[in-house]
């Protein structure tokens, strides 16, 4: 590309940032424009706040295998036959194709330093995948934390708790918040002694927490194969709901 159209390119690139930066100075003005705020009159906001507790129905789990060799074809052989291994346990225990996701494949180099800590070489290569797993059978997440360490998982992390369906749960939170801000703004309207009109605006911010109940169960291949399965507590997931109205006062 030749200076010129460069030059024509940087040109029209500024002419657009100016063209963005008087349509944001615009639309501000619209919005604080006294005379538009004279013309909605006083207002009165109000927020209303509801909660709904319910146990979860899904484990989600990520499950890791990391095979270490100086042959890269070994290497990958290992980690290939523990993965398929997995896999293969985690499907005899009913858990569906649907919700077995590879999330991460990586092959990468591994260097050491020499004693002079100057030059380095090629000690191997690592070879890592990791699965993630949804657990519609909560009984049974102990056992895939050790069933899948004795098939060749040397790492479980991530493991969470969720609701797989929360719409409904959604919609009820939401209807309470929107319930219990309605009271406060009659409440309120009393107190202040004066008469509310019509909803002119509304801000609604919903939080749907994910239990997460610790981050890596084990490191290092086998660590858990001649153990008990751990005691998995699922709790309960809490969403929550904050909607803001906004009446325009008579």
């Amino acid at each position: 590309m030749d200076k010129e159209n460069i030059l024509n390119n940087k040109v029209f690139k500024n002419l657009i940032n100016i063209l963005v930066g008087v349509l944001i100075i615009f639309i501000v003005f619209l919005i604080i424009n006294p005379q538009d705020q004279n013309e909605i009159g006083d207002t009165i906001s109000v927020t209303g706040y509801a909660e709904v507790s319910a146990k979860p129905d899904v484990a989600q789990i990520t499950i890791s295998v990391l095979s270490e060799n100086k042959d890269l074809g070994i290497a990958t052989e290992d980690n290939n036959v523990k993965i398929n291994n997995i896999i293969a346990f985690l499907k005899e225990n009913n858990i569906e194709d649907k919700d077995i996701k590879t999330s991460m494949y990586n092959i990468s180099p591994r260097y050491e330093y020499y004693n002079d800590y100057r030059n380095r070489y090629l000690a191997g290569y690592d070879v890592s995948q990791s699965l993630v797993v949804k657990i519609r059978d909560l009984n049974i997440v102990g056992d895939v934390i050790t069933g899948s360490t004795s098939n060749g998982a040397n790492e479980i992390s991530s493991l969470s708790f969720i609701i797989d369906n929360d719409d409904a749960l959604k919609a009820q939170v939401k209807k309470e918040a929107i319930a219990d801000a309605k009271n406060k703004a009659e409440d309120l309207a009393k107190d202040l002694g004066i008469s509310l009109s019509e909803i002119i605006g509304f801000y609604e911010n919903s939080y749907t927490p994910v239990v997460t109940s610790y981050n890596k169960v084990m490191m290092g291949a086998g660590s858990l194969e001649d153990s008990t399965a751990p005691s998995i507590q699922t709790g309960e997931n809490t969403i929550t709901s904050n909607i803001t109205i906004v009446y325009k006062i008579k």
